[in-house]
């Protein structure tokens, strides 16, 4: 019973995560060590699907629902109310919703860019010494970042997952979000094309890191809500299989006592297109369009005409950028003049920027979609 004595299927997957990694049981939340998979129809589903050799009547595992319902697992599994979260100060709004309504979390940023238009390795650095006091350090990194399509370079990269290595030596548990959903969609030879997850994984028992991705963006499959969860940190030899079995079930449970389960036709078509041949070239050329278009909006922003009225924030990656307006120019009052004047939608996000997805609009038209910015911005 949450926030009671504990349930025997709880605590016999807690003593296993507790000899895999004595660690890792203290990283999780109140909710995380007191969830367990419940013997009903999907364990006997996943035993049977694991021995049946005859028949098998029973019906499909648990996925998350998408990535943001494996962001809310994440949460409930991790995050106590009070928890302090860092992330870069360009996010996805729905942080504040998942985080800080639903689980009662303080998020913390700190500036997404230095000086020279690179990840802000010393803003973060000091960032994370701060939070040097609370019982655990938790951080959410989104890259490609959502709003900015920005992603570090490869050097920045190994800097960042060092920096949290180093942490978790002097003893400080640690916790690292890896917020995927835009990845596979790098655009310049210098930006970092693996996770950060890949850096962080099974590199020290006091580092958790928990990669959350899904095929929404990465395959293009909008609506299919296929989501996953994984989770990486550094088990004792011999331990691994029953440890990491035992985290599974804490997942499933979690899923299981807030959806059920996910849909299950979405995630067969997914599997039957990724089985076909032609898949992964398919996919190759959505990127290329992206790409193409991502240069097209560096080419048409290089007019230092536009400069009058707004700048681009350094931008690499993924489906989106994010134009700064120059000063006296309100980002909300500019967008409703847009929508109004020149039949344009865009996102406003605080007072200043400007979230623009190039992946909506054709590489023929890019230039259309400032040049009518521009003449908003004047007219403003």
């Amino acid at each position: 019973m949450y926030g009671g004595s504990l349930n025997p299927l709880a605590q016999e997957l807690n003593d296993i995560l507790e000899k895999g990694n004595s660690d890792f049981p203290g990283s999780l939340a109140a909710f995380g060590r007191e969830i367990f998979f419940p013997k009903g129809i999907l364990t006997q589903s996943a035993e049977a699907k694991a021995k049946a050799h005859r028949f098998n009547a029973t019906i499909l595992p648990v996925v998350t629902a998408g990535l943001t319902h494996g962001l809310s697992v994440a949460a409930d599994m991790f995050i106590e109310p009070g928890d302090v979260i860092i992330m870069p100060d360009k996010l996805w709004g729905n942080y504040r919703l998942l985080f800080e309504l639903r689980k009662g979390a303080k998020i913390s940023t700190f500036p997404l860019y230095n000086d020279k238009g690179g990840f802000n390795i010393g803003e973060y650095k000091r960032a994370l010494h701060e939070a040097k006091g609370s019982s655990k350090i938790v951080t959410l990194l989104n890259f490609p970042n959502n709003p900015t399509g920005f992603t570090p370079t490869f050097n920045e990269m190994k800097e960042i997952g060092s920096m949290l290595i180093n942490i978790a030596e002097t003893g400080q548990p640690v916790i690292v979000f890896c917020d995927d959903a835009y990845f596979g969609l790098f655009y310049e030879d210098d930006t970092a094309s693996e996770s950060i997850f890949s850096i962080l994984a099974d590199s020290h028992p006091k580092l958790t890191a928990v990669k959350l991705d899904g095929a929404t963006k990465e395959d293009f499959v909008w609506g299919f809500r296929v989501g996953f969860i994984t989770v990486s940190t550094r088990v004792n030899n011999g331990q691994e299989d029953k440890f990491f079995e035992a985290v599974e079930k804490k997942l499933g449970g979690t899923v299981r006592s807030n959806i059920s389960n996910a849909p299950a036709p979405s995630q067969s078509v997914l599997l039957h297109a990724m089985g076909n041949n032609n898949f992964v070239n398919e996919r190759n050329e959505k990127r290329q369009i992206l790409k193409a278009r991502a240069i097209e909006v560096k080419n048409v922003l290089s007019d230092p005409k536009y400069a009058d009225y707004f700048t681009a924030y350094p931008f690499n990656s993924g489906y989106f950028m994010c134009v700064k307006l120059k000063q006296g120019l309100d980002a909300e009052k500019f967008r409703k003049e847009l929508l109004e004047k020149e039949g344009t939608g865009v996102i406003a996000i605080g007072s200043s920027d400007i979230r623009i997805a190039f992946s909506s609009v054709e590489k023929e038209d890019i230039k259309d979609l400032f040049d009518a910015m521009h003449r908003c911005a004047s007219n403003m």
